[in-house]
């Protein structure tokens, strides 16, 4: 089940009414690269931390003025959003509806880890998505529910303007997937990068895609997906 979302062809250049451009910043990389990495806590690598300041210029360069600074609440969230708070010289508020999906048990494991331990559910992670969960976990429609009511929210905090949200993978993919009305399944063909940028506008209650996973380097991340496993 998809819930509808309305689109627009118009940027916010070309609209004589109030946007908010929401600016979805997934956070550079983090340990436990190659395992289910949702709500687990881990902090940023050494390159990681290194991608920092390639992120803020890429911001900077972007021509971006937010007015908020918004981050999950998980560490490596935070670690990618503090610099940039200070960059911008905005406060940085935190929100676990930022959080990526929460995979339970899967927690730590790869999927061939997932594959041995949890059969059963592995094989109903294919067989029933988006309804089947890990164990301890969130399904996928629970995570879309609350990606919905996020992007909502942060839409109505937002006034006018630009808002920088620093989150997840899956938040990410749910986000553009449910603003272009993709099918549930076809999700994880939307590659983010960390630290890439994806640019959501929202005109009331019209929502468009304007940009995604414009990555730092301009080049594609062998380990991209590393951190998070992929819905």
């Amino acid at each position: 089940m998809t819930f509808p979302a309305v689109t627009v062809a118009q940027s916010c250049a070309t609209r004589a009414v109030a946007c908010r451009r929401l600016i979805l910043l997934r956070h550079a990389e983090a340990d436990f690269l190659g395992r289910f990495c949702g709500h687990s806590n881990p902090g940023l690598t050494v390159q990681g931390r290194a991608m920092l300041p390639a992120i803020i210029q890429c911001l900077s360069l972007a021509g971006c003025s937010p007015t908020v600074i918004w981050s999950s609440d998980l560490k490596r969230a935070q670690e990618t959003a503090a610099p940039i708070a200070k960059h911008f010289g905005l406060f940085l508020a935190t929100s676990a509806g930022l959080r990526e999906m929460n995979f339970g048990s899967w927690e730590g494991l790869t999927w061939s880890a997932v594959e041995r331990q949890y059969p059963e559910d592995a094989r109903a992670w294919i067989e029933r998505f988006p309804h089947h969960r890990p164990p301890g976990g969130e399904s996928f429609l629970e995570l879309q529910a609350r990606v919905i009511t996020e992007l909502e929210s942060l839409a109505e905090r937002a006034e006018s303007g630009s808002v920088i949200a620093v989150t997840h993978a899956g938040f990410i993919r749910t986000a553009i997937g449910w603003v272009l009305g993709m099918p549930d399944t076809r999700i994880s063909r939307i590659t983010q990068y960390h630290g890439a940028i994806s640019v959501l506008e929202n005109f009331a209650t019209h929502w468009s895609v304007a940009a995604t996973n414009l990555s730092v380097s301009g080049m594609p991340q062998p380990n991209g997906e590393g951190g998070e496993a992929r819905l």
